[in-house]
């Protein structure tokens, strides 16, 4: 039997145009906020009324090990740099799984595409070859859609 309850912040994963791209250490999922302004009549309340407008969202930024075979990524950065609008607009997808390797909840963003690359930081006085070469992907998207699975 399924068990219920929060879910665990460690299994994730991120599909690129619906398939999957491994090795990804870290994604920090967007803020999604709604503008809100004060809105008043000449014969309305001493009070402002609460109104919403646009929706904004942060980056979605993720980190993934840096790899040789990182040719979807790769061929997506690319295209961002030559200005090519089809293949540098992608649909990416972060689903987060249950305790059984389940999708749970799935987040949609679309047409996104890497506004910042930063390469890793390498530090050969590291301890015991462990520490991991991280690059870390910037990303801006047109529209979050959270789904449950």
């Amino acid at each position: 039997m399924p068990e219920h309850g929060p879910l665990p912040s460690t299994e994730f994963k991120v599909e690129l145009d619906g398939v999957e791209v491994p090795g990804f250490l870290e994604v920090k999922l967007p803020k999604k906020e709604t503008e809100e302004y004060d809105y008043r009549e000449g014969d309305d309340a001493k009070h402002a009324r609460k109104m919403f407008g646009d929706v904004h969202y942060s980056p979605l930024v993720l980190a993934r090990g840096a790899d040789e075979k990182n040719d979807a990524i790769g061929d997506w950065l690319k295209a961002v740099e030559e200005g090519n609008e089809d293949d540098a607009r992608k649909d990416i997808a972060v689903v987060i799984m249950d305790q059984s390797g389940d999708n749970a909840i799935r987040y949609e963003f679309s047409e996104a595409w890497v506004r910042e690359y930063e390469p890793p930081t390498l530090n050969a006085q590291a301890g015991g070859g462990e520490a991991l070469a991280v690059e870390t992907f910037t990303v801006e998207f047109e529209e979050m859609e959270r789904k449950n699975v």
